[in-house]
């Protein structure tokens, strides 16, 4: 045994674990470097700020969120809230309706709706990524004109659809310092509020902004191939050019579809990546950051297909 490995298995527990960190640390600190200053967008769903007391998966996001804050990133986080939408419209007897992904909205919904992303979800992420180290604001896309809606559809009622983004009040709030946290309710030229999709409205502000990533948070490990049969396998990266065909062929689980038609919207316009992570695992967002490895899987744009390396330089 060589003097080093002497020393080494002479280290206390303590050493070792403390040991363990530095090489976190030195693995992670390039990646610091490389994205300070860069913009990413977080979607997340409504499992965070669900219950009334915080989780530790809750802790974890704000804290992962006020990192990224605190080593230069400018992190913007939109917030869906299904699943509180749901649980209230049952207390309150209103039925519940979707199609394709999308809640049926009338005006009794619409006000369930407001009442849950502004009055619930959005105070409770500020909170928490307030607590967490980093200054947090609660916005909504009626604020500034961030999200200009258009109705979607006269069946599904008052949902919407972006007609056009203004990232004016998002860009102050970045530099000021501040972590935008976005509700997705919008405005018509109408003057009428609307109810829209939490993923598509991440993309289009990750568009306006010209974001470096869009990351949606999800309940699945990432987006899989053969998704249903015994020969699935997790895609670690893939092209725009190849979900297109997969979209097409119907290989995409309908749950999925509006994330990944989102995906390759913000690609399109602009964005330099987008990520589909398993919201479940804790400080899913610092391991694809930070890490060699990453975790989930990462779009890129079709020219950029088995470039990832380089992608995240």
């Amino acid at each position: 045994m060589s003097v080093v490995d002497e020393a080494q298995a002479a280290l206390p527990e303590r050493a070792l674990r403390a040991q363990d960190k530095a090489r976190v640390l030195r693995e992670a600190l390039p990646w610091i470097t490389r994205w300070a200053n860069r913009t990413v967008v977080v979607k997340v769903g409504g499992s965070v700020g669900q219950g009334e007391t915080t989780s530790r998966m809750e802790a974890a996001f704000a804290a992962d969120v006020a990192l990224l804050h605190s080593v230069g990133l400018n992190v913007v986080v939109v917030h869906g809230g299904g699943p509180q939408i749901s649980s209230l419209a049952d207390r309150l007897g209103l039925h519940s309706e979707f199609v394709h992904g999308r809640r049926v909205t009338d005006r009794a919904m619409l006000e369930a709706v407001r009442y849950v992303l502004l009055g619930q979800i959005n105070p409770r992420l500020v909170g928490l990524i307030s607590r967490a180290g980093a200054p947090a604001v609660g916005i909504a896309g009626t604020d500034g004109e961030l999200i200009t809606a258009r109705p979607a559809d006269e069946a599904m009622g008052y949902v919407g659809e972006v007609a056009r983004v203004d990232p004016r009040v998002v860009c102050s709030l970045l530099d000021d310092g501040v972590v935008p946290v976005v509700a997705t309710v919008a405005r018509g030229l109408d003057g009428q509020d609307y109810n829209i999709n939490a993923d598509t409205v991440a993309s289009a502000v990750a568009s306006a902004l010209a974001a470096d990533k869009l990351i949606y948070l999800t309940n699945v490990a990432g987006l899989y191939e053969s998704f249903g049969s015994d020969d699935r396998s997790l895609l670690s990266e893939v092209d725009v050019a190849r979900l297109q065909l997969m979209l097409a062929a119907g290989q995409i689980g309908e749950g999925m579809v509006p994330k990944i038609t989102a995906c390759v919207d913000a690609l399109e316009g602009g964005v330099a990546q987008a990520h589909l992570l398993d919201g479940r695992v804790e400080h899913a967002l610092l391991l694809e950051i930070f890490t060699d490895a990453g975790i989930g899987t990462m779009i890129l744009p079709s020219h950029e297909a088995g470039q990832g390396t380089e992608a995240d330089a």
